[in-house]
């Protein structure tokens, strides 16, 4: 198993990251880990807005000059290039979530609930064409967005098709692991066998509020749900692969563990 230096949690909005931040957080400290090498906003001391885009030049510089074994934020995939993080061997981590449910509970908690592009309390249902229009377009494909490390003005001159390709490539091969946000406490354990020896996940994750987002997706009227799913077409495949996936990386460890246990052997 490769040696890594320093574990990334690439946070998607609203794919159950924060309460991942929580127990990431929770667990490196159980590990050991020094809470002067951990980086995760809103733990610690350090204010919830300094995700790495929001720092200003002095914070960058500062955060180059330390070590860190803990870095959690919203980011995309190769942060550490992005920013110049000396980060060594990267142990990147990511959680994935039911696009469509993830597309409705970003409408809920940024525009429904805290009123961005004036949409404090109107239901998805009653917004205008134009408003609507625009939100499926700037929301769609987010997972494949972050995981290709594409912003919205790069998709401009690419193809999308080529985004999810770069996405798909990037969770198979630069990704040492993911967790799928609907199933986290069956795969907690998995993800623990491909961690860095010095972090142990410690519990699982705070269970999500499955219930309320399938009552808020039924209530959806059937030709908007259809339009999320056409707009998120990429997503889907990609969380749907995602999910088969994972379960075949846990096949190869299995199989992996079997063998050491059979053999005495030592990879």
């Amino acid at each position: 198993m490769p040696q890594y230096d320093t574990f990334v949690f690439n946070h998607i909005p609203k794919c159950g990251g924060t309460s991942f931040r929580a127990l990431l957080n929770e667990s490196a400290l159980k590990s050991n880990v020094p809470v002067e090498e951990i980086f995760i906003p809103g733990f610690n001391g350090l204010e919830e807005d300094k995700n790495i885009d929001q720092l200003s030049i002095r914070e960058k510089a500062v955060l180059r000059r330390k070590k860190k074994r803990i870095f959690a934020c919203h980011s995309r995939f190769d942060v550490a290039k992005t920013y110049k993080l000396p980060f060594g061997n990267i142990f990147y981590f990511t959680i994935l979530r039911d696009p469509v449910k993830r597309f409705l509970s970003h409408y809920n908690f940024f525009y429904y609930k805290h009123g961005y592009m004036d949409c404090k309390g109107i239901l998805l249902n009653d917004l205008t064409e134009d408003k609507l229009a625009f939100l499926l377009e700037d929301l769609s494909n987010i997972h494949c967005k972050y995981l290709a490390a594409y912003r919205a003005r790069d998709i401009y001159i690419v193809r999308w098709e080529n985004v999810f390709r770069v996405a798909k490539y990037n969770l198979q091969y630069e990704y040492a692991s993911f967790g799928i946000l609907e199933e986290m406490d069956e795969m907690i354990p998995g993800i623990n066998k491909m961690l860095p020896e010095w972090l142990t996940l410690e519990r699982a994750l705070p269970s999500s509020n499955t219930q309320k987002y399938k009552k808020s997706q039924q209530e959806i009227k059937p030709e908007i749900l259809e339009r999320i799913q056409e707009h998120n077409r990429l997503d889907i495949e990609l969380y749907n692969f995602a999910k088969d996936y994972f379960k075949f990386k846990m096949t190869i460890i299995d199989d992996e563990q079997n063998f050491r246990k059979t053999y005495n052997y030592k990879f």
